[in-house]
């Protein structure tokens, strides 16, 4: 059973590494979730902003002024959407990378615990076995014993 001891440390060296993975992993969900909704809320900004401007103009008149305000408003907010459009899909290779290292210490893990379950299970028909070969004899001493009386 040394062996199977072995395989037991084995396996909680490749749990902890898996736990360490599975923290870094959501770590980066967590850097993506933020990035994309500052990106969301620039959207939502600038698509409020030109609705805004539109029912404005739709129901009086506006002044040049306000035209140059708004398309002033408008680009800063394209800026910042052209800025952080890099940002999020950066973060989002960081998280899928951060995830196939999570599944693979998954996998490995999972493995380690086959194994193991293999080799008990071997063992327990080695004793079942063992076992068998024991009842066997005990029958075949009685049997004779018996039979010489």
């Amino acid at each position: 059973m040394t062996s199977l001891q072995a395989f037991h440390k084995i396996k909680d060296l490749h749990e902890r590494e898996k736990k360490e993975k599975q923290k870094h992993y959501q770590e980066q969900v967590d850097a993506f979730e933020s990035v994309a909704t500052n990106l969301y809320e620039m959207l939502k900004k600038k698509e409020a902003a030109e609705q805004n401007f539109h029912e404005g103009l739709t129901h009086s008149k506006v002044k040049a002024q306000s035209f140059m305000h708004h398309r002033r408003y408008v680009d800063q907010l394209e800026n910042e959407i052209i800025r952080l459009q890099p940002e999020v899909q950066q973060a989002r290779a960081q998280m899928e990378s951060a995830q196939a290292r999570l599944s693979s210490a998954h996998m490995e893990v999972k493995k380690f615990e086959k194994l193991i379950d293999n080799k008990l299970e071997r063992h327990r028909q080695w004793l079942k076995e063992e076992e068998n070969k024991q009842m066997d004899e005990l029958s075949t001493r009685q049997y004779l014993t018996y039979k010489n009386r």
